[in-house]
């Protein structure tokens, strides 16, 4: 059985600094495909070989942290440390151009700058609010295409302003729906949480937030707070979510001490 290390390990951030064998088992017993005795044991020796956790203790009454490198391993998600970026007021503009005898190249290079969430103005004219040239050089690297690109730094507008030039270049009518879908329609919530009676059944909750949570913000490229259109509701989705994280936490602790 194949289990997600980012996955799995991201859980056990959300509320045990430090858990069991037994804690591990359970939670993902709950998260995922319950893995056999054999394969948690294997799970864990190979978490623990690749220095993604400590080990403290021996045998079944042993205790796992989490390493910085398995920290590290993790996709960061902070909303507000990228709402609260100084923006300079100047926009990066950037566009490319590939033959259709390279369509290939096309497809990959477009899918890894909407990865990226840069904006579309049009056709092939992409825009962000921040320094951007690494980003591409990393990307164009990664892809194997020629440097193809030519980039601006655009300190004026003219014929549109930032508002409307936000609005062109990211969805955000869909942005506010995925937003607004979290907001109404969330399963997972602190009652939910607080009837759970054991890890599994919290790790089946988390799960159902953590996925909501990341469709929610799927397409947002957090802007900062200069940028935002008046309907963004993505500050509401943070709170929601963070006060889900903070009873998560508190039911974790309790729980694993069972």
């Amino acid at each position: 059985m194949r289990l997600e290390i980012e996955i799995a390990l991201e859980f056990f951030l959300w509320g045990l600094e430090a858990f069991s064998r037994r804690d591990c088992g359970l939670i993902l017993a709950g998260y995922r495909s319950c893995p056999r005795e054999q394969e948690l044991d294997r799970l864990l020796e190979r978490w623990r070989q690749q220095r993604l956790v400590q080990q403290h203790g021996r045998g079944k009454t042993a205790h796992f942290s989490i390493t910085d490198a398995g920290r590290k391993r993790l996709p960061v998600w902070e909303p507000e440390r990228h709402w609260d970026l100084a923006w300079d007021g100047k926009w990066r503009v950037f566009s490319f151009d590939l033959p259709t005898s390279r369509r290939r190249d096309r497809s990959n290079l477009w899918r890894a700058l909407r990865a990226a969430k840069f904006g579309l103005l049009q056709r092939s004219v992409w825009v962000w609010p921040h320094e951007v040239e690494t980003i591409l050089q990393d990307i164009i690297r990664a892809r194997g295409i020629p440097e193809c690109f030519c980039g601006f730094e655009v300190s004026r507008l003219f014929l549109c302003d930032d508002k409307e030039l936000v609005a062109t270049s990211w969805n955000f009518d869909e942005i506010n729906r995925q937003h607004q879908s979290y907001l109404q329609h969330a399963v997972a919530n602190t009652t939910s949480l607080n009837r759970a009676a054991d890890l599994q059944q919290l790790a089946r909750i988390a799960r159902i937030e953590r996925d909501a949570y990341q469709h929610a913000f799927s397409f947002d490229p957090f802007l900062p707070r200069p940028l935002w259109p008046k309907s963004y509701r993505g500050p509401a989705v943070e709170e929601r979510h963070s006060a889900f994280r903070a009873c998560l936490c508190r039911r974790l602790r309790k729980l694993a001490r069972v």
